[in-house]
């Protein structure tokens, strides 16, 4: 089957105008002659409240963008607190459940699969209808995710009730792509029989080879500048900075710079605002991020010290590497060790904050030439792993060589 003939229904929690790796999927789909459609919902992450120009009552709930048909339905935007969260999570699969019988006939229901897992639900569904077949790109582990956040506790019935939940819907799938080789214990343990193929995810679309630099980033060139940029979050395990910065509160030529937004900020921001080398800008635009990378000395990347988040690679990593910077990171696991392996950093493990002050301190001991040339084996390990190109062809031959006339399980 040639692949210009596919077609696939995305079933995604996020897409356009929120920025993730999907939207770049769907559009070179749609570049390559495929028929590609989008259920997903208003689009509201990470602040929680609905873009401008998108309402409950006046939706849009079509749109065409890049080739591709935009199917939208109402939902609870996430807003602040569990409470919220929750009920988003719950009008997010009861309206998808609804608005299905809008998407036209496909060949693949593909799952974009952030957090919640529960995206795949209204794609299972919608394939044994539709006699079509289920592809699930995995970004999140539930229900793991879930407990290491501090949301349920893994000894409760909660967690219990999500494990049987993500069992059914792994019993449910016919192809499942990972961005990660660590993600492949969660799919022993939760009874996943087929076929698997690590599919990575890509830096955003920016132009990181000769980037500007971003109007808002004004700093002293003769400092030494340690830039954190994405979701601020429990996971993320920010905590750590915020103690090696004030670890490091004596030697005023180091700067923390932090960039995006996630539920921890305020408290963060509260917890720092007498430390006066760290600097909050805000969730800003991608397309600033690579010139803000070139201006920065080294990148940092961290993350809570939980067993699920040594499975995982930090969408992040794979942006650092791209702008060719050196990166400093407090992380264990398999993100620990494409940074260790590929000489792009230095590394020590997750919530120790010693380990990161003298990888920051050793950062700057290091000559320009030391660190461009970690800067330069970072962009060489993505290049050769990493490229959007290479994980999209990837997927899309996956895809063409596992469709069937016959769709019937």
């Amino acid at each position: 089957m040639e692949c210009s003939i596919l077609k696939i229904n995305i079933f995604t929690y996020v897409y356009w105008p929120e920025q993730f790796l999907i939207n770049e999927l769907a559009e070179a789909f749609s570049q390559q002659g495929i028929s590609v459609s989008v259920l997903t919902g208003l689009p509201n992450y990470p602040k929680g409240d609905f873009y401008p120009g998108y309402s409950i009552i006046k939706g849009p709930y079509s749109e065409m963008v890049s080739r591709v048909r935009i199917i939208r339905y109402p939902m609870h935007s996430r807003k602040s607190g569990f409470i919220n969260l929750s009920i988003n999570y719950i009008t997010h699969l009861l309206s998808a459940l609804v608005a299905q019988i809008k998407l036209p006939n496909a060949d693949w229901a593909f799952v974009f699969a952030t957090s919640p897992i529960t995206t795949a639900i209204p794609a299972i569904v919608w394939a044994k209808l539709n006699n079509a077949k289920v592809c699930v790109w995995l970004q999140d582990l539930w229900p793991d995710s879930v407990s290491a956040v501090g949301a349920i506790n893994k000894k409760s019935v909660s967690y219990r009730i999500l494990g049987y939940m993500v069992r059914w819907i792994y019993g449910h799938v016919d192809l499942m792509l990972i961005q990660s080789p660590g993600f492949k214990n969660n799919l022993i343990e939760f009874g996943y029989m087929g076929p698997v193929v690590i599919a990575p995810n890509w830096a955003p679309d920016v132009e990181f080879h000769d980037p500007k630099i971003p109007d808002w980033f004004k700093i002293n060139d003769e400092c030494i500048h340690i830039t954190f940029a994405g979701n601020i979050g429990v996971a993320q395990g920010i905590d750590t900075i915020i103690l090696a910065a004030r670890g490091l509160i004596s030697e005023e030529s180091i700067h923390f710079h932090i960039v995006g937004d996630g539920s921890d900020l305020p408290r963060i921001k509260n917890e720092t605002k007498n430390l006066k080398q760290v600097h909050f800008y805000g969730r800003k635009p991608v397309i600033d991020m690579p010139g803000l990378f070139k201006k920065s000395t080294a990148l940092l990347v961290a993350l809570k010290s939980d067993p699920i988040f040594e499975n995982t690679i930090p969408s992040k990593i794979q942006a650092y590497m791209a702008s060719a910077k050196p990166i400093i990171a407090a992380i264990d696991g398999v993100g620990a060790k494409v940074i260790d392996d590929s000489g792009s950093g230095l590394v020590g493990p997750a919530e120790n904050v010693e380990k990161l002050i003298q990888n920051i301190l050793k950062i700057r001991s290091m000559s320009i030439e030391e660190r461009e040339l970690m800067g330069k084996k970072a962009r060489l390990h993505y290049d050769q792993n990493y490229t959007k190109t290479v994980t999209i062809r990837l997927i899309e031959t996956t895809l063409d060589q596992n469709t069937e006339t016959d769709h019937s399980r």
